[in-house]
């Protein structure tokens, strides 16, 4: 993919994202929006077709049509022919150009959504390393997203709290919103002897050291987490198209139906795996105790 950080109008977009709060796998998304953009589009020079569209030059709306229906047209995902135009529609955006007329993107899902079964979970879980075991239980007991993960520190872990808390820095967090979840006492249990592992074998641990790493003592990339995750549920998971149908993003919807299912109101669930909902930072604002007893309610749902 090429830089295109080089452009003046893409570092234009990258800024008002980041002002907009989103998340570093957002910003790479755009730019591979982007770089698609510049290939289909044939572009040479970014900044050239900004000035020529707020010259009139070009129609920026049938430049954005042309576009969006050769993505359509090509074998791209359709969630991501929706998250690739947005990222186009962005960058006339950032730059001060407005598209008068709406280009109609029907985004649907080519992969039936399959949620775990704890029997798959548990076949997993009981036939693959510590560290593989506690990444799956953690995600599985806390809803957190795998790039909250590999960002998480143990200084974000009370192990002292009942459950366990886990504090999500705003920094970290998708929306850059700091929130509160926690794990499940089973959850505890395997993350305490993986951090007994590393210490045995003379890991020097520390409040700042992050929770996710390699054997070499270094942060685990995100990339490596998926292959780690990918890799295990190859065991139970079919494959459809060109993944499986379980997935890292599973565990967060197992953890949501699990905690529904044990009756917990789903505005708690979706505050503590940070899902945004309208008025809710107005309106819904519960207290960590709250939220604790709700969680210990739930919690047994998500024993596997």
């Amino acid at each position: 993919m090429a830089d295109l950080t080089i452009y003046n109008s893409v570092n234009k977009m990258l800024g008002e994202l980041k002002l907009l709060t989103r998340s570093l796998n957002t910003e790479k998304t755009y730019l591979k929006g982007l770089n698609s953009f510049v290939v289909m589009m044939k572009i040479e020079n970014l900044d050239t077709l900004i000035e020529e569209l707020k010259k009139n030059s070009k129609d920026p709306d049938e430049v954005y049509k042309e576009y969006v229906l050769k993505l359509a047209s090509s074998e791209v995902a359709p969630k991501t022919v929706g998250a690739w135009s947005a990222s186009v529609k962005k960058l006339f955006v950032a730059n001060g150009i407005d598209l008068k007329r709406a280009v109609p993107i029907k985004i649907y899902n080519i992969h039936e959504d399959v949620l775990p079964a704890k029997e798959d979970l548990k076949k997993i879980i009981s036939d693959c390393g510590l560290r593989t075991k506690a990444i799956i239980l953690f995600l599985s007991s806390s809803g957190l997203r795998v790039g909250e993960l590999r960002e998480l520190k143990l200084g974000d872990i009370d192990m002292n709290s009942n459950p366990v808390k886990i504090t999500i820095r705003g920094a970290t967090a998708k929306e850059r919103k700091s929130r509160i979840t926690f794990i499940s006492k089973e959850a505890k249990e395997v993350l305490q002897s993986f951090l007994d592992k590393r210490k045995s074998k003379g890991e020097t641990i520390s409040p700042e050291t992050f929770l996710m790493t390699t054997t070499a003592g270094v942060k685990m990339s995100y990339q490596n987490l998926q292959f780690i995750l990918n890799n295990a549920f190859k065991k139970v998971s079919k494959k459809e198209g060109k993944r499986y149908k379980l997935h890292a993003h599973s565990l967060r919807k197992f953890f949501k139906t699990q905690m529904i299912s044990a009756g917990v109101p789903g505005p708690i669930v979706d505050r503590l795996v940070g899902h945004s909902r309208y008025l809710a930072s107005e309106y819904e604002l519960y207290t960590e105790d709250q939220l604790k007893d709700w969680y210990l309610k739930g919690m047994d749902n998500l024993n596997i």
